[in-house]
């Protein structure tokens, strides 16, 4: 049987590690994310298009003056 003694000591060795291998842990899992995916984002990212003004502005288009 442990004593309460053993049983903080194996409780702080715990935590210990546990911290200690954070960032272990989410590579791994950042890691395991993108060979599940395919390493490729699933959708591609927005481009938008500015044009130039008459007054030297980029702006959206003429639709949108706001």
């Amino acid at each position: 049987m442990l004593s309460a003694g053993e049983l903080l000591v194996l409780a702080g060795l715990v935590l210990a590690l546990y911290w200690a291998l954070s960032p272990l842990r989410r590579w791994l899992e950042a890691r395991i994310a993108r060979l599940l995916r395919g390493g490729r984002p699933r959708r591609p990212g927005r481009v938008v298009v500015l044009e130039r003004r008459g007054n030297g502005d980029f702006g959206r288009g003429r639709d949108h003056d706001g």
